[in-house]
């Protein structure tokens, strides 16, 4: 049975260490400027790069650097020094790559690092795959728009690695390759710019009756009719491992490590457990319940069964659903007492949510909180405090809180 690697998004270095810590096999991550397609990641500095792929080689974990955009001649110039540093200097794994001229570079200025082609290339068919695979290309993660019996035919058609899409947002356009964005606000998706207009509030305006506005839907005059749900393989997740592939991998390189830290644990323990006993697999219920504490536009399975309908867009979204949200970082122990640091707003008496990079999840209230030798019964955001827990925690794990009712709507729409 293939063992397929849980791949992890890491916009930060603390996103990064989260994943680590969480049960992510490799991590995949942009560096500062044009060369990645989130641009509005925080991303990493040569330096940062440096010391990630460090800490990530530490705990056994690989570094897929993404170079997917689409360069124009002018931004290919800064790129053989950064294959060379990030090959030779920070040691990464591999190089994801969309645009024939960014390999053609990656072939000739790091011949022996693997090459894996981006989703954003749009592989669909196994004829693309080999065609891919005779340039040097080691890995194909497949365009989300596949059902599982494609991507089967693919699988028995081809030799070398695929990877998928498993989990996270979902683009409307082909492979992600939009132009709503440059049209409407001068920002490239295929320069790691997208403002993500899809998730925007729009009404029709016919030409002769300028201001009067026609609603698609009956919603207070608007709809969102390009937003679509968010990818969740997990009821089908018995039939993606059955597939056979080398990678699995979660969308969200602009996401928290909150975020990172559920979602990864979650797919991380679904493979394990299946594994085990792949005839006796089923999803389970606290899986789809862990997963949508976290922020997410409802859920869909995208292609796997498919072309999915108008059930795969969310028409009344109003903001990213999420049901908890980080309390507050372990920094360490001293003192037979827990180091924390609080990362919004905590009042004592608070029921608080500790999450074991082991697995567990276990509750317990916030009191006897100190710092400075103070106690605190009103703690701020990134205050460092410490008190005695009922459990001992690893350092770098997250302790989250529930929104209290009728708050568990997280507004904002990506623009």
């Amino acid at each position: 049975m293939k063992r397929p690697e849980i791949l992890a998004p890491a916009g930060t270095t603390e996103a990064l260490e989260t994943a680590c810590l969480y049960g992510a096999d490799a991590v995949y991550l942009g560096l500062q400027g044009e060369t990645s397609l989130r641009a509005f990641a925080r991303n990493f500095s040569p330096e940062e790069l440096v010391r990630a792929s460090a800490h990530a080689h530490g705990k056994g974990v690989k570094v897929y650097l993404a170079l997917n955009t689409y360069p124009h001649d002018a931004q290919y110039e800064e790129l053989p020094g950064l294959i060379r540093f990030a090959a030779q200097e920070a040691g990464v794994d591999a190089f994801i790559v969309s645009d024939p001229g960014v390999l053609a570079m990656v072939r000739k200025g790091a011949p022996s690092m693997p090459v894996h082609l981006s989703t954003q290339a749009n592989a669909v068919s196994s004829h693309a795959v080999n065609a891919w695979a005779d340039l040097g290309v080691a890995r194909v993660i497949l365009a989300r728009e596949l059902s599982a019996e494609e991507i089967r035919h693919i699988r028995r058609n081809t030799a070398c690695e695929l990877e998928m899409f498993i989990h996270g947002s979902v683009c409307i356009s082909v492979s992600g390759r939009c132009l709503i964005s440059d049209y409407l606000a001068g920002r490239g998706a295929n320069q790691g710019r997208c403002t993500q207009p899809c998730r925007w509030d729009y009404a029709l305006v016919e030409r002769t009756r300028n201001g009067q506005y026609m609603p698609v839907m009956e919603e207070d005059g608007f709809t969102f009719l390009y937003n679509s749900k968010d990818l969740c393989l997990l009821p089908v997740f018995h039939r993606v491992m059955a597939l056979g592939l080398d990678g699995l991998k979660i969308e969200g390189r602009n996401k928290a490590p909150l975020y990172v830290a559920t979602v990864v644990a979650v797919y991380r323990k679904a493979r394990d457990v299946w594994l085990q006993d792949p005839e006796g697999f089923a999803p389970r219920s606290e899986w789809m319940e862990e997963i949508a504490k976290v922020s997410n536009r409802e859920f869909f399975t995208g292609f796997f069964d498919g072309r999915p309908d108008q059930s795969g867009v969310n028409y009344d979204f109003r903001g990213y659903e999420q049901s908890h949200h980080l309390a507050a970082k372990v920094l360490g122990h001293a003192d037979g007492m827990t180091v924390l640091e609080a990362r919004n707003p905590l009042i004592e008496g608070m029921e608080l949510e500790w999450l074991s990079s082991a697995g567990e999840r276990q509750t317990f209230l916030l009191n006897g909180a100190v710092s400075e030798g103070e106690s605190l019964t009103h703690i701020r955001p990134n205050q460092v405090f410490s008190l005695k827990t009922p459990f001992v925690p690893v350092t770098g794990e997250l302790v989250r809180k529930a929104y209290s009712e009728g708050d568990k709507v997280v507004q904002g729409r990506g623009r």
